[in-house]
Parts: C-alpha cells; structure tokens; sequence
C-alpha cells in the first residue's frame, strides 16, 4: 500500500510541475522595431557649421555629429563634439542625443545632454515636402524652448534653423551640415 501511495504522489507531483510550468509560460515582451527608412541617410559623420546667429556668437562655429544606431535598433544615437569657437567658450562642447519613435503618439521624440550639464527634449512629426520641424518640450536651466527646421537638401546636405522667443527678442541660429 505505501508502494502505491509513493506512486500516486510521483504522479501528482509531476502533474502538478507541468501544469505550473504551463500557467508560468513567459508572456512575450513587444518589441515593435521602427522604420528608420526616412532618416537612415543621416547615419554616419556629418560636419556642422553655424552660418547664422542674432546672439552675435558662433557664427562660424564648426560641430562633428557622428550618428549610429543603438539599443538593438531602437534609438539613433548622435555622439557630437564642437571645440571652443570664441574666447567666452574655452572648453570642447560634447554633447549626446538620442532619436527615436513613440508609437503610441506617432512623433519622434529627441533628448540630449551635454558636458555642460544641458539637457533638452523636443518632439517632431515627421518628415513633410523635405522638412522635419521639432519643437523643444524641455530645456534645462529654465533656457527658452525654440522650434527648429530641419531641411534635407540631399542625401548628404542639411540645413537647419532654429528660432527661440526671449525676453530680450527672437534669436536666430542656421547651421549647415555635409555628411563626410
């Protein structure tokens, strides 16, 4: 009788263990990938220059961006770097930003810092006629958030301007960039 009862405890138990192991089964995680197709021609090394800047800094400026992707596909990373452009900046400006798609609102989103302790966030719908339009949604340091437009004049030329309202007036910045 104990020999039996040992059995119908072995089969309990390895009933029991498969019915676990089946409610237990992981539940998949989405992992819903991004069509970079439209901004895929930015990867790579670009070189920026200021060409423009009502602050009367910078004009000038020059900035390499070198852009890859990153996190299994999800965010296109820019790390960046300008060297002091006048004798008020005396250190490297190294800046890193991130650029990727919130399917839920269907924008791109971006958020940078730099060796500054700067850090900002913008949000863009996308690309319209050759335009992407981003507007800033966070800037630290209680800095004025500004709209920037983002014009793709070929596979390997960008130019960009952005406008932010001050209390001291509106201020104007144009860069532009070639791909290496």
């Amino acid at each position: 009788m104990s020999h039996l009862r040992l059995i119908s405890f072995a089969l309990i138990a390895i009933f029991s263990t498969a019915t676990l192991a089946a409610a237990q089964t992981a539940t998949p995680v989405p992992n819903v990938k991004t069509d970079w197709s439209s901004m895929k021609f930015l990867l790579g090394t670009w070189t920026c220059k200021t060409v423009k800047n009502t602050m009367g800094r910078g004009t000038g400026r020059t900035e390499t961006d070198v852009n890859s992707m990153t996190m299994d596909g999800h965010y296109m990373l820019t790390n960046a770097s300008s060297k002091p452009f006048d004798k008020a900046r005396t250190t490297t400006l190294i800046t890193q930003g991130w650029v990727g798609w919130d399917n839920v609102t269907e924008q791109w989103y971006t958020f940078g810092i730099s060796n500054f302790g700067g850090f900002g966030m913008s949000t863009s719908p996308g690309w319209s006629g050759g335009k992407m339009v981003w507007t800033d949604t966070y800037a630290s340091d209680g800095q004025p958030k500004g709209v920037t437009t983002v014009t793709k004049v070929s596979g390997t030329k960008t130019t960009s301007t952005n406008v932010t309202k001050t209390a001291q007036g509106t201020e104007t910045s144009s860069d532009e960039c070639t791909k290496s």
